[in-house]
């Protein structure tokens, strides 16, 4: 769904890139068309990137301090923002246009398999670095869209238990890994919450917005509305993030890795990213889409994914 309406908003962008380059021309103020064209392709580029970086200021993300109790400095920032764009790029006009759900096994794997969970708006396109990654050390993995875009994050739980259960018969494993982006997270823990830990090795996750986002205010559907935090809420019983978290006990959370940004430009307070009882690890200076993208959290993410499978792996074989 999401790699066709990608498709439909890159055509769209097209015909007023063409547009706006022919108002130019009208107007007299670009003699060529080439001219035109390039003006009009720089002005589409600049409003993306505006709506980019505001979301760094709306976020606050820009004010947060790292470890050491210092702001990021100026060239770090730009760094940092500069990143977040060129990924949402790549994401939005390479990656999500032409993405498909897919499962790769490699034969002689028997340690848990990897299944990639994307976030709100994304699809399986996302996990391109990480995928690449899982490929040269030949561990099976499977990604999947989660659909219905704008549905309740619990309706994604049934896909993610048929994947899963591709995922363990292919590799005839007992349990499986889960690497998850923001939102994908949250519907890991619906998946956990509806059908049990027995089958999990591991949950990672990147950006999710545990106890919400003030962002998500900003977005549509009910999986928007169920990553606000409680305090935008005016019943908080009724609140879905609270419910999820007053299902799990400390077995479930003992699962789970969460990976945060200090510097998260969507997750908005940032730290509402990190989980109790559950591993948190903080890096700093990476917006939320570079997240998936990031070497120090790739290497991260597959120390997880190889400690977890060591681990299965050494408890299977007692």
């Amino acid at each position: 769904m999401i790699a066709h309406l990608t498709r439909i908003m890159i055509l769209f962008q097209l015909l007023t890139l063409v547009f706006i380059a022919a108002l130019l021309k009208q107007f007299q103020t670009l003699d060529s068309w080439s001219l035109a064209l390039a003006a009009s392709a720089a002005i589409l580029m600049l409003v993306r990137a505006s709506i980019i970086f505001n979301n760094f200021f709306l976020s606050g993300a820009l004010r947060q301090p790292c470890a050491d109790g210092h702001r990021l400095r100026l060239l770090a920032i730009a760094s940092m923002m500069l990143r977040e764009f060129w990924f949402s790029m790549l994401c939005w006009f390479r990656l999500f246009p032409f993405a498909r759900p897919y499962d790769l096994q490699f034969e002689g794997d028997l340690s848990p398999p990897v299944l990639l969970l994307h976030g709100y708006g994304a699809n399986s396109g996302f996990w391109q670095r990480l995928h690449r990654r899982l490929s040269a050390d030949r561990i099976s993995h499977g990604a999947v869209d989660l659909e219905p875009v704008l549905g309740s994050i619990d309706s994604y739980a049934d896909h993610i238990e048929e994947a899963a259960n591709r995922l363990l018969e292919a590799n005839h494993a007992s349990s499986v890994i889960l690497v998850c982006h923001s939102m994908g997270g949250l519907a890991a823990r619906a998946w956990l919450r509806r059908y049990g830990p027995q089958r999990v090795a591991r949950v990672i996750t990147l950006g999710t917005p545990h106890a919400g986002s003030l962002l998500a205010g900003y977005g549509i559907g009910i999986n928007a509305r169920q990553m606000l935090p409680a305090s935008a809420w005016n019943n908080e019983e009724r609140h879905w993030l609270s419910a999820l978290s007053t299902s799990e006990d400390s077995s479930v959370r003992s699962l789970l890795v969460s990976l945060w940004s200090r510097h998260d430009n969507i997750v908005m307070p940032q730290d509402s990213a990190e989980l109790s009882h559950a591993k948190n690890v903080v890096v700093e200076g990476v917006g939320h889409v570079a997240l998936g993208f990031d070497a120090r959290v790739l290497d991260q993410v597959m120390q997880e994914i190889s400690a977890a499978r060591r681990s299965r792996w050494s408890a299977g074989s007692e």
